[in-house]
């Protein structure tokens, strides 16, 4: 017998995201990385001249309509939603999967979505979206969220 014993792992806590598991837009991901969100809003979205993202924008109450909670967020955000809340149903098939997820979480205030509600939307099956945003690799600042986030 070897004086070397094998060490002995700790079981790994390895989270499995499966089309129940709910995505959100880390804002703190494009703070953090090297990349520009309104330069990758007008770039990638064709984001169309309504919508003035150089302008300062104050705070804005918005109420949810489900439990009448008051919540408030920054104009900008605001405007984002609202914009992003009005895109044809044909949108998410012209668009890349990670920017047809993207734009489904912003129309949705950012609002935790499972992959096969954002599949519902984007018209696209949820193994493919549980595959491109579920891996290591973080798309655009979508993320998995897990019970204990």
């Amino acid at each position: 017998m070897s004086s070397n014993p094998r060490p002995k792992l700790k079981s790994l806590n390895i989270k499995k995201v499966t089309p129940e598991t709910k995505f959100s837009i880390d804002f703190d991901w494009w703070e953090k990385s090297n990349l520009d969100l309104k330069t990758y809003l007008h770039s990638r979205l064709t984001i169309g001249e309504d919508v003035k993202l150089e302008s300062d924008f104050d705070i804005v109450d918005l109420v949810d309509t489900e439990t009448g909670e008051v919540r408030q967020v920054d104009g900008f955000q605001y405007a984002l939603q609202a914009y992003f809340s009005q895109l044809p149903d044909d949108f998410a098939a012209r668009t890349s999967l990670v920017d047809a997820v993207f734009c489904v979480l912003l129309g949705n205030a950012n609002q935790p979505m499972s992959a096969n509600a954002i599949a519902q939307r984007i018209h696209r099956p949820a193994d493919v979206v549980v595959k491109t945003l579920g891996g290591a690799k973080i798309y655009q600042g979508i993320c998995p969220l897990f019970d204990d986030d």
